[in-house]
């Protein structure tokens, strides 16, 4: 009886410390947010992150100018980016990242000696870099800072500004 019992033991603590050691599927992969800081200076800035894994997630922003506030001669940015987390949690903590900002904004240029208003377009490169926190609800508050040049205009030697930055202090949900 006594060998019975003890083998009973044996098999329910094997089982019970293989389900212990199960692999944990980490499912939420969503993060939609939006730019507090542009918001409050008359700016529509909305991002969607998704995140590949615990080191890297790509995503995508666009930026839309609702109030004259702050007049920033911008008609939209669409923004692309690739970013890798350098935290011990899943896709948590400080952040490095490149992006590709396709931006619309008017500018005052000379054109055939003649300066006036033209609306440009153009693509830039650049890198950013910022900190990511994530509650245990989901909640995401990040800050993240960074720039890129336009490379592509033919009036990047006349413009006013042919560097681009990339910054926010941005609020959101992970699910």
């Amino acid at each position: 009886m006594k060998k019975i019992l003890f083998a009973i033991v044996i098999f329910c603590s094997l089982n019970a410390f293989a389900q212990s050691e199960s692999t944990f599927s980490y499912t939420e992969f969503h993060e939609p947010k939006i730019n507090v800081g542009y918001l409050i200076l008359g700016n529509f800035d909305v991002t969607y992150e998704y995140l590949l894994n615990e080191e890297s997630g790509v995503g995508v922003n666009l930026m839309v100018p609702f109030d004259d506030y702050v007049e920033w001669n911008i008609n939209y940015n669409l923004t692309g980016y690739y970013r890798f987390y350098f935290g011990d949690n899943y896709a948590d903590g400080f952040f490095g990242e490149v992006f590709a900002n396709l931006n619309s904004v008017e500018d005052r240029i000379e054109v055939e000696g003649v300066r006036q208003d033209k609306d440009i377009t153009d693509l830039a490169l650049g890198f950013s870099g910022g900190y990511k926190l994530v509650s245990s609800g989901g909640v995401v508050l990040e800050v993240f800072l960074g720039g890129g040049r336009n490379l592509f205009s033919e009036y990047n030697s006349e413009r006013n500004f042919d560097f681009v930055l990339r910054a926010g202090l941005n609020v959101g949900y992970r699910f």
